[in-house]
C-alpha cells in the first residue's frame, strides 16, 4: 500500500508537471503570436503613412503643374485674341482711309457743281447726285466690311474662349487631387487571456488508495493463514 501510494503520488506529480508545461507553452505561443500581430499592424501603418506622404507630394506637384497649365492656356488665349484684334484694327484703319477718300471725293464733286453751275446747273446737279450715290454705295460697302470684320472678330474671340475653357477643363480632369482622407491606425489585435495553471493535486487520493490496497492485502493474507480461529501470519511448515 505504501509503495502504491508513493507511486500514485509520483504519477500524479508527473501528470501535473506535464499539464503545467503544456499551459505555459500555450501561453507563450499566444503571447508571441500577439506580439507578432502587433508588429505586423505597426509595419502596415508605417507603410500606409509613407504612401500617404508620397501621395500628398504627388498631389502638390500635380497642383503646381495644373496652375502652370492654366497660365499657359491664358497666355495662348491672349496671344490669339491679340492677333485677331490686330486683324480687326487693320481692316478698320483701311476702312477709315477709304471713308476719308470718299469724303474728299464728295467735297470735290460739290465744288465742281458750284463752279460750273452757270450754264448747265441742272445737268451738274444730276452728276453730283450720281456721284454722291456712288460714294454712298462705296461707304455702305466700307461700313459692311467693318461690320463683317467686327463680327468675325467676335466669333474668333468666342472660339478662343471655348478652346481655353476646353483646355482648362481637360487639365482639371487630369489633376491628381491626392488622397481624400488620412490613413487611420490599424486596430490592435486582441490580447490573449492567460490560461491559469492547473492547481497541484492533493496527495490524499494516492494515500487513501494505498491504504485501501494495504488493508485489502492484509485481509487476504490473514484469511489464508487463519488456523483455529487465530490469525497467524507465520506460514505452516
Amino acid at each position: 500500500g505504501a509503495a502504491q501510494a508513493v507511486s500514485g503520488i509520483q504519477e500524479q506529480n508527473r501528470q501535473h508537471a506535464a499539464q503545467v508545461a503544456q499551459v505555459d507553452r500555450q501561453n507563450a505561443m499566444a503571447r508571441q503570436n500577439y506580439i507578432n500581430e502587433l508588429n505586423i499592424a505597426s509595419h502596415k501603418d508605417q507603410l500606409r503613412g509613407r504612401q500617404y506622404e508620397a501621395e500628398l507630394k504627388e498631389a502638390a506637384l500635380a497642383k503646381t503643374a495644373f496652375n502652370k497649365q492654366l497660365d499657359i492656356n491664358q497666355q495662348s488665349a491672349d496671344i490669339a485674341k491679340t492677333s485677331e484684334q490686330m486683324k480687326l484694327q487693320e481692316k478698320m484703319n483701311k476702312a477709315l482711309f477709304e471713308s476719308q477718300a470718299n469724303i474728299a471725293k464728295t467735297i470735290q464733286a460739290q465744288g465742281t457743281v458750284l463752279a460750273g453751275s452757270g450754264g448747265r446747273g441742272q445737268s451738274m446737279l444730276l452728276e453730283l447726285q450720281q456721284a454722291e450715290r456712288e460714294l454712298g454705295f462705296e461707304q455702305a460697302q466700307i461700313d459692311a466690311s467693318i461690320f463683317d470684320a467686327t463680327r468675325a472678330y467676335g466669333v474668333a474671340a468666342f472660339g478662343i474662349d471655348l478652346d481655353q475653357y476646353s483646355a482648362d477643363t481637360q487639365a482639371y480632369n487630369n489633376l491628381d487631387r491626392g488622397p481624400s482622407f488620412a490613413p487611420s491606425a490599424s486596430f490592435a489585435p486582441v490580447e490573449p487571456i492567460k490560461i491559469s495553471r492547473p492547481s497541484k493535486p492533493s496527495i490524499l487520493g494516492p494515500i487513501l488508495s494505498g491504504v485501501s490496497t494495504g488493508l485489502s492485502a492484509y485481509q487476504t493474507v490473514g484469511g489464508e493463514f487463519n488456523f483455529g480461529g487465530k490469525k497467524d501470519i507465520t506460514p505452516p511448515p
